[in-house]
């Protein structure tokens, strides 16, 4: 036994394995070997006993003879598997096993078999690589779930009305495959939905590739979706793989859809219809079978009818559709945003959360946010760049003078009276620095004050 663990080294310290056989010198002997080699030993001679130290004991694998005087089949294996999908299994079998059985206990979630009798190095060995290969399963598991942390409907913020009905497509649309078209104004988070889906979709371990299909030349957009080989054209000095190659079977994300050149959305339609392309320059046709996710903040139908977008491939990308609201349109996330975007970017400052002044938060529900999210995200982030690292608080005189004014002349004549009397309160009834505050002269802070009847000593 000591031979047998120089042989793989020392196994994860303190693991818990369950060793199951009805016979017990074999229970004993393995036993120590297993404690030896610095395993947590669960001894069963029974099916019974083996299943209720799975379900209680949650070891990290069990290796499982064949037969039990209570269960003579892969019954046993077959529960094991559904009360824990994770745990590894070793089966044991004897030289005179049916090689379907254990064909059909690989087929049921079995990791391995070991013939009986054995070696000691030979099942210490088997056992290592079980437990090697259930830590890389769960640390991929972990990678994944950081990654829908970082990039899944978590970064989509808000509970209005309309985002849920958003994340509950994302999720829909990611159980299957197909075309997704993905519309919205700029900034209202397209790609982030795009992410989403493809993070929580069966392909978040491949690839995620985006094309920006407006800031590409049209003249060398072939060449970074399809790949060219060397000396395809001037300046290809060696052959470079394209976008699709590189997406493999995951996912690519086709942003601004509507500004593709009708010379590549030809070619686009072929890739879509037969699932093939060719590089440039190259005759060997390459199969692509990654998924497609649109987007776009242009009116397809409208580029079709004026001759700027194919109809056919219209059809072709509109298979199922996902519209991101705009944020004028849900005032009620705002708060939740701020939050959002108030933690992350002070740790990328390197400085607290700030304290969001309550009128900062009733300005921004006023404003109409042309940029969406993104313009939300840039000027808080701009504010907070000029703050003094003593001030500890965002208020209204830190947001740039066109939010202030632009709002202040986009209300309606209660708010605008609620909204100076708020800036009044805050300079303390001086009307020269609410001016300043607010983007307009003080003639007319004294002008609204007077329409309004405000008593600005108050």
């Amino acid at each position: 036994m000591a031979e047998a663990l120089e042989i793989i080294g020392r196994p994860p310290a303190s693991a818990p394995v369950a060793f199951a056989d009805d016979e017990k010198h074999i229970l004993r002997d393995v036993g120590d070997l297993l404690r030896s080699a610095g395993f947590q030993v669960l001894s069963a001679e029974t099916a019974k006993d083996t299943l209720h130290s799975v379900e209680t004991k949650e070891p990290d694998l069990v290796v499982l003879d064949l037969r039990f005087p209570d269960c003579t089949d892969l019954s046993l294996l077959r529960r094991i598997k559904q009360v824990s999908p994770n745990i590894e299994v070793i089966m044991l079998t004897s030289e005179d096993s049916d090689i379907e059985i254990i064909v059909s206990a690989i087929k049921l979630g079995a990791y391995d078999y070991v013939t009986k009798p054995f070696a000691p190095d030979e099942l210490l060995n088997r056992i290592q690589k079980a437990l090697e290969l259930k830590v890389l399963r769960r640390s991929q598991h972990n990678l994944l779930n950081e990654l829908k942390a970082r990039d899944g409907l978590q970064r989509l913020v808000g509970e209005s009305e309309s985002m849920r009905f958003a994340k509950e497509t994302i999720r829909r649309l990611a159980e299957v495959d197909g075309c997704v078209l993905i519309r919205g104004g700029s900034g209202t988070g397209k790609e982030l939905a795009a992410r989403a889906l493809h993070y929580h979709s069966r392909r978040r371990g491949s690839p995620f590739v985006t094309v920006n299909c407006a800031a590409i030349p049209e003249t060398l957009l072939s060449s970074e979706l399809f790949g060219h080989r060397r000396g395809a054209f001037t300046g290809a000095i060696e052959s470079t793989k394209g976008k699709f190659e590189l997406a493999e079977d995951g996912t690519i994300f086709l942003d601004e859809i509507g500004d593709m050149p009708l010379t590549q959305q030809t070619i686009l339609l072929r890739v879509l219809e037969n699932r093939t392309y060719f590089p440039v320059g190259d005759t060997k046709e390459r199969e692509c079978s990654a998924r497609f996710i649109f987007a776009t903040n242009r009116e397809l139908r409208e580029r079709v009818s004026e001759g700027l977008f194919r109809e056919d491939l219209f059809y072709r990308i509109n298979v199922a559709s996902l519209t991101m609201p705009a944020l004028k349109s849900r005032p009620d996330d705002i708060p939740s945003l701020v939050e959002f975007f108030n933690r992350r970017l002070s740790i990328d400052m390197g400085r607290r959360p700030l304290e969001i002044n309550p009128d900062v938060i009733a300005l921004f529900q006023q404003y109409d946010w042309p940029g969406n999210v993104r313009e939300l995200k840039h000027v808080l982030e701009g504010a907070m760049m000029l703050l003094s690292p003593e001030q500890k608080d965002l208020r209204v005189n830190n947001l740039p003078m066109e939010i202030i004014a632009l709002t202040d002349e986009g209300m309606d004549p209660e708010r605008q009276r609620q909204h100076l009397e708020r800036v009044l309160r805050q300079c303390n009834g001086n009307q020269t620095e609410a001016a300043k505050l607010m983007g307009v002269h003080r003639n007319t802070i004294r002008m609204r004050i007077r329409q309004f009847g405000i008593q600005a000593n108050e």
